[in-house]
């Protein structure tokens, strides 16, 4: 039995392979840059077609409590920028991307390192967490307890959430001050697969500004749905290359998002520091004029 799914796995990933090969990649000049486009246009957009980033999108369009709306075109989020093709990084260059805010630990991005143009400048806010569970905390060791299912998925990425607001805050501080301080020139803000690290600095963005909590966590949400058939190829190559004996199930929660993980993250706000606005004036240090000012940069 386990052969037979073997031999139909390889064939279904030969196929996958060669219908992904056999795809042209989209030219630089003829992808969207939602800023561009008429409203109506706009949010089927936010997703933005990048061949080597899977969760590359816009955090434009948003609606605040007060009534304004997230500029498009400023603020960008996303996965690891290891992979861009020529194109990709030319398609950045359209997109006007003056700065690249990396969360990713000195150990990811020495392994796969962005592909950026001279003229972009990087931010780098290193954050490594380091779970109880694993000896030395290095990425290896972890993603080697989460493929063969010694450690959960998903209470590692809940206790990350938790451990972003206790242990990370002057990264964050940091990387708020570089807003404040960058003259609403468009950035992007990444992570590896772009949805913990990046998702918490994308939800104060959201928060900062003024949107509602609820659509704060939708766009949270979003990454499952645009890195779904990203994980599917993912985890059958995984498969294959284990000869099944994967824990896929678990290595697949690791590469999506559940609203508890952000929710226990705004929990620790509460708890820790007494709510968020403590948070954002003690922990990120911002003050009424930063906050109005980050506002001037992005809404209208």
């Amino acid at each position: 039995m386990k052969i037979l799914k073997y031999l139909i796995a390889i064939v279904v990933l030969v196929g996958v392979i060669f219908f992904i090969s056999g795809e042209k990649e989209i030219a630089s000049l003829e992808r969207p840059i939602p800023a561009n486009l008429s409203e109506n246009l706009r949010e089927d957009t936010r997703k933005l077609p990048f061949t080597g980033a899977h969760n590359f999108r816009d955090l434009g369009g948003y609606k605040t409590s007060d009534g304004k709306t997230v500029k498009w075109g400023k603020v960008y989020r996303s996965d690891n920028l290891h992979s861009l093709t020529d194109e990709d990084v030319k398609y950045m260059e359209r997109l006007n991307i003056k700065s690249v805010v990396d969360f990713r630990s000195d150990e990811e991005r020495e392994d796969e390192p962005d592909r950026l143009t001279p003229n972009m400048t990087q931010i780098l806010l290193p954050i490594l967490f380091r779970p109880k569970e694993i000896d030395d905390g290095t990425t290896k060791d972890i993603s080697k307890e989460i493929t063969f299912g010694n450690l959960d998925a998903t209470n590692l990425l809940y206790d990350f959430n938790i451990a972003i607001v206790k242990q990370f805050t002057e990264e964050y501080k940091t990387f708020f001050r570089h807003i404040v301080d960058n003259n609403a020139e468009p950035l992007v803000l990444h992570c590896t697969a772009g949805k913990d690290r990046a998702g918490f600095a994308s939800a104060m963005v959201l928060s900062i500004l003024g949107v509602p909590r609820e659509k704060v966590i939708e766009d949270y949400l979003l990454t499952n749905t645009y890195v779904k058939d990203h994980v599917d190829s993912e985890m059958l190559e995984i498969e294959l290359k284990t000869f099944f004996q994967a824990d896929t199930d678990n290595l697949r929660k690791i590469n999506l998002v559940e609203e508890r993980y952000i929710q226990a993250a705004f929990d620790t706000i509460d708890s820790h520091w007494g709510g968020m606005d403590q948070y954002i004036s003690e922990g990120l240090n911002l003050t009424e004029e930063d906050i109005n000012k980050i506002k001037d940069y992005y809404l209208e």
